[in-house]
């Protein structure tokens, strides 16, 4: 987009990356689960189209900009189009704290279409959890999602999901959400919570663009199974497997519009 660069060398690396990928979780699937084939058909638009950039200040509102642009160009926005930075330097999580995003994480945002109707669209958010707790469980990370968007290791934040919908300007709905990780990047002493990054866990640094890739993977399917339940009329199995990876269970909760 204009004022932007694009980093088209990453573009290339990620789409190969992916492409392999797929090729093997679908495989695998298919191999396992019966209808696998039309699940993941569902939700092979995710990272069909991928843009990548050097310096960007949100990735959440690159998409915005990008929904707009295509109207204005007479185009229909890509639902599935995902827009990575590899530095953000307005990033914010819910209620629009400040979020640290130097180079060395994940930052990526991505636009939706919903193509299901409540109650399944709040199935979105749970399976993008999901998706992060199976690609990092995939590299020997332990992580659980803790209510309502973070992913945590040992009590400690390793990442965040923010999601939000954007009203066109041809009045139109999408939904754009967010996700940060932290994986090599260093972190400020001064934060108000306990984060981490994975390199600090597992003491080494991480491929980001192959964690990227496993994730997007994940997301395929998941997504596909949002698609699967309106069609058969059950959440069950997303549910069953959030509550799987999650670590609320047994928990007091405490509700509030921005609880301290």
């Amino acid at each position: 987009m204009e004022g932007l660069i694009r980093d088209r060398e990453r573009e290339i690396i990620l789409k190969n990356m992916v492409q392999k990928l797929k090729k093997q979780e679908f495989e695998q699937r298919c191999a396992r689960e019966k209808g696998a084939e039309t699940v993941w058909r569902r939700g092979e638009i995710m990272g069909a189209h991928l843009w990548c950039y050097h310096f960007v200040p949100r990735t959440m509102e690159l998409a915005k900009r990008y929904i707009e642009n295509c109207y204005f160009l007479r185009q229909t926005p890509y639902s599935g189009a995902v827009f990575i930075a590899q530095t953000l330097n307005q990033a914010q999580g819910r209620y629009a704290r400040k979020w640290y995003a130097l180079s060395g994480g994940l930052w990526f945002s991505f636009i939706l279409y919903p193509e299901v109707e409540s109650p399944y669209i709040h199935l979105y958010p749970l399976v993008l959890g999901i998706a992060c707790c199976e690609a990092l469980r995939e590299i020997g990370i332990n992580v659980y999602i803790k209510w309502v968007n973070d992913l945590v290791f040992n009590r400690h934040k390793v990442g965040g999901i923010l999601g939000e919908t954007y009203l066109s300007s041809q009045k139109e709905a999408y939904l754009i959400f967010g996700i940060g990780i932290n994986v090599n990047n260093t972190l400020p002493s001064t934060l108000d919570i306990p984060a981490i990054s994975l390199k600090e866990i597992i003491g080494k640094e991480l491929n980001i663009d192959l964690l990227f890739s496993l994730i997007l993977i994940k997301l395929i399917w998941y997504i596909g199974l949002v698609h699967e339940a309106e069609v058969k009329k059950e959440t069950h199995k997303i549910i069953d497997v959030w509550l799987k990876y999650t670590n609320i269970l047994g928990q007091k909760m405490y509700y509030a519009e921005d609880l301290k």
